[in-house]
């Protein structure tokens, strides 16, 4: 059985939202989800069935009793409610996420596998979706297919954030540890301000101090394992990302005898430099994209202050102590919603 707190939450945060976006007969749905985000299942399941007998048609009053009853751990209580109700008018893909969880949580991932496929049949952008058929491979150790699942799941719907996080968390221990890195930054510019954005950032910054090595007058970079296939004519070799990045990468940490956040945004800088050279033309890449923005606008210090901030706070308190000016220059651009990186079918970023 998975164990993901934060889908739980998610959840909860969901059906709220769904309450109160559109008008209900009984009004007193907007009780119960508040009890229910108080921790008082009994009372609003007593609450939605009395708004069920009111409005017997609408599939939100037993998809909330359901909710409850998933927070009280009594799973097939949750699946009776959401069984009978899964050919009601305005089903939505969370529907198919709340039962797939409850069967998960009753031990039994098949059952809740197929309950995912079947939502994805009727809708099949919904990242959420194949995020939790991801979270179900990943929890049997079948790391592949999680991979798969979570990169199909960005794929349909490139601005769900999950995805980017569970794909991070498993690149980032993995020896393509690039992957990693472009999952997990994306994951911090959709994702904000949270526990798990915390942890990516800590993660991120880690991960390029342990891959960059200095020892004596050698540097090692070690990001990821290229392999590059031969056949075909050599004109038309296309390199693989990893052998492109590591590269100028290898050029930008000339001249750096640590890993610090002042250090990393000079290499990274460094690395703009080189890479929109020549390699961006033929090798685009959303991340990189959105980070030469930052650079033209003289931003590009500061949110590297900003992404790495978790693994090395008492750099980044002192930092933003010397430079706040900057980082309210920062924060207004940051913030504004027409600067939120963009990601669209066409130029999201997969691990190849």
């Amino acid at each position: 059985m998975k164990k993901n707190l934060f889908l739980f939450t998610a959840l909860c945060f969901i059906v709220t939202t769904q309450a109160q976006k559109r008008e209900f007969k009984c009004q007193d749905i907007y009780k119960a989800a508040k009890l229910i985000d108080e921790g008082k299942y009994d009372e609003s399941i007593a609450i939605l069935k009395e708004c069920e007998k009111t409005d017997p048609k609408d599939y939100a009053y037993p998809y909330e009793i359901a909710l409850a009853y998933t927070h009280k751990e009594e799973y097939q209580k949750a699946i009776d409610q959401l069984e009978k109700i899964k050919n009601y008018a305005g089903i939505e893909s969370d529907f198919y996420q709340l039962l797939g969880n409850n069967y998960d949580y009753a031990k039994n991932p098949e059952k809740a596998i197929a309950t995912y496929e079947e939502g994805l049949v009727k809708f099949p952008n919904a990242g959420r979706l194949y995020l939790e058929k991801g979270v179900i491979y990943e929890s049997q150790q079948n790391y592949l297919e999680a991979v798969s699942s979570y990169a199909k799941g960005i794929e349909v719907e490139p601005m769900y954030p999950s995805n980017y996080y569970r794909a991070a968390l498993l690149y980032l221990s993995s020896d393509n540890k690039l992957a990693g890195l472009m999952y997990g930054e994306i994951f911090v510019n959709l994702e904000r301000t949270t526990k798990r954005t915390q942890k990516i950032s800590e993660l991120l910054y880690k991960t390029y101090k342990n891959s960059i090595q200095f020892k004596d007058n050698e540097i090692k970079v070690d990001l990821c394992k290229t392999v590059i296939n031969s056949n075909g004519d050599i004109k038309d070799l296309k390199l693989p990302f990893c052998a492109v990045y590591g590269m100028n990468l290898s050029l930008s940490v000339i001249g750096q005898k640590e890993i610090t956040l002042k250090s990393l945004s000079e290499i990274r800088s460094n690395f703009i430099k080189n890479y929109f050279k020549e390699d961006f033309k033929k090798y685009p890449n959303v991340v990189l994209e959105y980070q030469k923005n930052l650079f033209d606008l003289g931003l590009f210090e500061t949110y590297n202050e900003y992404l790495f901030q978790m693994g090395a706070q008492d750099e980044f308190t002192a930092w933003k102590t010397e430079n706040k000016d900057k980082m309210d220059q920062f924060i207004a651009w940051y913030t504004a919603p027409e600067n939120t990186l963009k990601i669209t079918k066409e130029n999201i970023y997969l691990s190849n």
